[in-house]
């Protein structure tokens, strides 16, 4: 089963949009209205149980510059031909990648990086965490993603900036999943609560003085019920969601994924895991879905590895080999 949000203005843009991107057999299974305004429809849609096998990275390549619909004219260009070899081996989203190599070939001037830098400043929105938060940020994300390890990674930045912040959890359903949380807070100074519900949590940050950063329990996205307890424990601390997803991922479950994030309030994302992952197109994926990019993480290790999201840092990642993980002055 596929699960997908679509925003609109009225319920009838959303549901042709619906038919459009998923198909007449679609069920619209909830709707309410967009806090910016217009509507949000939640529709449903059997997943194709089959998939086709890999395209060849060169077939891929040359079938995304055909789609952008480019004049190269005579000219060589090799820095062009590298950002679309680059977004071929990554499997960036059809959509993603022709907005992207358009973009690149108007920018006549600069190398590969620079020009993919521009391009997806062009394309997607980058919001990096600040070192102290100022309002109470709620990790979140499937099981096994690492949200503990950012939520550390994050506390021990405000740590350094001269401040102490509170950690919460509220995972109760993984085996030590708070203890784990208990020891890292006091090994970095650092204040610890446990909630086991969305009630306790009212309490656990009234007068709280400091950052908050809680760690949410780890929850399936495609099961609703999942996703409303993630929107109560948010809703009850006031905190901003931060969806926090594997950069291996095939682009298409990141994509659906960060989408039901987006439809219970997360505004920014934090991919992880990009010492391990290959092919990065799931970044773009849920850059696609308008979540805002905050960090980066290229290692588990909290001391390290953690940088703010930027252009630069993301063209680098899809063109250049990374031999060292990510650091805030890199």
């Amino acid at each position: 089963m596929r699960l997908r949000t679509f925003s609109a203005q009225s319920i009838t843009e959303a549901m042709a949009d619906v038919r459009r991107e998923m198909g007449p057999e679609a069920v619209i299974i909830a709707t309410s209205d967009n806090p910016d305004g217009g509507v949000q429809v939640r529709a449903a849609a059997e997943a194709v149980s089959l998939r086709e096998p890999a395209e060849p990275v060169r077939l891929r390549a040359e079938r995304l510059q055909a789609e952008a619909d480019i004049e190269r004219g005579l000219r060589e260009d090799n820095d062009l031909d590298r950002v679309i070899r680059a977004l071929g081996f990554h499997r960036a989203p059809g959509v993603s990648a022709q907005a992207l190599i358009r973009s690149a070939h108007d920018l006549t001037d600069g190398q590969a990086v620079s020009r993919l830098a521009h391009a997806i400043e062009a394309r997607y929105t980058f919001q990096p965490l600040p070192a102290i938060p100022e309002h109470p940020v709620l990790f979140a994300g499937t099981p096994g993603v690492g949200k503990t390890s950012i939520l550390a990674k994050i506390a021990a930045r405000a740590i350094t900036a001269g401040a102490r912040p509170t950690l919460i959890s509220c995972d109760g359903e993984r085996a030590g999943a708070a203890g784990r949380l208990s020891a890292l807070a006091e090994r970095m100074g650092a204040d610890f609560k446990s909630v086991d519900d969305p009630r306790e949590m009212i309490d656990a940050v009234d007068g709280v003085e400091g950052p908050i950063l809680v760690d949410s329990p780890a929850i399936n996205p495609f099961e609703l019920d999942d996703l409303d307890m993630t929107l109560a424990f948010a809703d009850s601390a006031q905190a901003e969601i931060v969806y926090v997803f594997d950069a291996g991922l095939t682009p298409e479950d990141a994509e659906d994924g960060a989408s039901l994030f987006a439809s219970i309030g997360a505004s920014r994302c934090i991919p992880v895991k990009l010492d391990c992952a290959r092919r990065l197109g799931a970044i773009l994926g849920v850059g696609e879905t308008g979540l805002a990019f905050a960090q980066i993480s290229s290692t588990p290790f909290i001391g390290g590895g953690l940088a703010p999201a930027t252009p630069l840092r993301l063209a680098r990642a899809l063109i250049e080999d990374r031999l060292n993980p990510f650091e805030e002055a890199d």
